[in-house]
């Protein structure tokens, strides 16, 4: 059943509606030069000046059937017509050395389709091919993995440039490159949960049609990892996100975001659902605040889930320039920092920035009745003092009907008071400033000085 479904998807999502070719399926290796030198594949050779990489263009559909293999050849250019389609339903080796490249053969802005398709069962690495213009789409069972690749000016055809229609083995994308490309960079269909790590890529001016769709736009995943990525936005565009993350579907999820530089978007990183396990640590976010109405975004961070599920674990970002630091709504738990020795224990290390808006700051605005940890951070305050950081801080304080955010104590300051410290005996103190023989790790306060155990 699951191999009719993904063949009837394949025919409406991969391939075109006018002529097409299909292999045997009899265990033939192919590749573009020798689909050339087949009649009715519709491969147009040209002739160029020596020294000019070789040149193809698809004139009509075609598609490598199960039980061949298509080897892609390396070192030339690809160009596409309009909605035709390279599907490889076999094995499929796209892994080169001096890299090609894909392109369209059109002069126009016309609509192309997803230009190169995936269905292969078995593992596929796609290296060094740049993507103008035309799209890769993901329908395979096996890994697909990706590496140093540009995805430039796709044309909004389909979803994203780099679009996973629906779920297979754990892939990666890695040290690859995508520029204004029309609609999302990377994106993966609502009831595609693709285990998937995306890591040292960049982003630039994606979603460039100015949509409300993120640069980064996947469906939660287990494992789902973005990690060591740069994503710039266009303050042009003041519908699009840095990293948007959804769980519409409910799945298990295990999502992994670090030291990430996500700037100059709507809002930097949002979380939409019952997205299980969310871990957020080392990342920079810088002035994604270019949302024109503050109650519909502006978030450094903004995790949403009214099914209360999501547990989530903040530490060491540094968010700065923000309409709103951090935004919690819902959720089951969300951690910024608790220095309580345990299974919570998380050492904080937040720093917030200028994070506000009409004239108010809000480094957290706890939006929820949970009670939340965020000890151990620098706020946007003169003195790391309860009084100031309050003011930064929407709580229950601020609203009856909320939960707590215990915030105290907060970088560089103990939070103890009036402790008389008998250095004769070296006593130690927990930091709620209560005598304590403790040797267990955690932060204490010995002779007068704080130390880390």
């Amino acid at each position: 059943m699951k191999k009719l479904i993904t063949s009837l998807l394949l025919t409406v999502l991969c391939t075109a509606v006018y002529a097409q070719f299909t292999t045997a399926g009899n265990g033939t290796t192919y590749n573009i030069h020798t689909l050339a030198g087949i009649d009715g594949t519709g491969i147009v050779a040209f002739e160029l000046a020596e020294g000019e990489p070789p040149t193809y263009q698809l004139s009509q559909s075609i598609t490598i059937a199960n039980g061949d293999k298509f080897v892609m050849d390396d070192g030339i250019y690809l160009l596409f017509d309009k909605n035709v389609t390279l599907t490889i339903e076999g094995d499929a080796d796209f892994n080169l050395a001096n890299g090609s490249t894909f392109d369209s053969a059109l002069d126009g802005g016309e609509t192309l389709g997803a230009a190169l398709c995936i269905a292969s069962e078995t593992t596929t690495t796609i290296k060094n091919c740049y993507f103008y213009t035309v799209g890769l789409a993901l329908m395979a069972e096996g890994a697909v993995n990706i590496s140093h690749c540009d995805f430039i000016n796709h044309d909004g055809s389909s979803a994203a440039a780099l679009y996973f229609i629906s779920a297979g083995a754990a892939s990666t994308i890695e040290n690859c490159h995508f520029e204004w490309c029309e609609k999302a960079a990377i994106g993966s269909a609502a009831n595609a949960s693709q285990p998937l790590t995306i890591r040292n890529c960049t982003f630039e001016m994606n979603s460039a049609a100015n949509n409300n769709v993120p640069q980064i736009n996947i469906t939660a995943a287990n494992p789902l990892t973005i990690e060591g990525c740069a994503i710039e936005g266009n303050p042009e565009n003041t519908m699009v996100g840095g990293i948007g993350i959804s769980n519409f579907m409910g799945y298990d999820a295990n999502v992994t975001i670090s030291g990430c530089t996500i700037k100059d978007n709507r809002y930097g990183i949002g979380l939409v659902g019952p997205a299980a396990n969310i871990r957020i640590k080392d990342c920079t976010l810088l002035d994604n605040h270019y949302e024109t109405n503050p109650m519909n975004g502006g978030s450094g961070i903004s995790l949403y889930d009214p099914y209360l599920q999501t547990k989530a674990i903040i530490r060491g970002n540094h968010i700065e320039g923000s309409l709103w630091g951090v935004t919690i709504i819902g959720c089951q738990n969300v951690n910024l920092g608790c220095l309580n020795e345990g299974e919570n224990y998380n050492p904080g290390g937040n720093v917030f920035k200028n994070n506000g808006n009409n004239g108010e700051l809000y480094d957290l605005y706890n939006n929820s009745t949970l009670t939340v940890y965020a000890q151990n951070n620098t706020w946007n305050v003169s003195e790391q003092t309860e009084e100031q950081i309050e003011s930064v801080i929407f709580h229950k304080h601020d609203n009856a009907s909320l939960g707590e955010v215990i915030f105290m104590p907060a970088a560089n300051t103990t939070g103890i008071k009036g402790i008389t410290v008998d250095k004769k005996n070296d006593s130690i103190f927990d930091l709620q400033g209560r005598k304590t023989t403790a040797t267990q790790k955690g932060i204490y306060i010995v002779n007068g000085k704080k130390v880390v155990r």
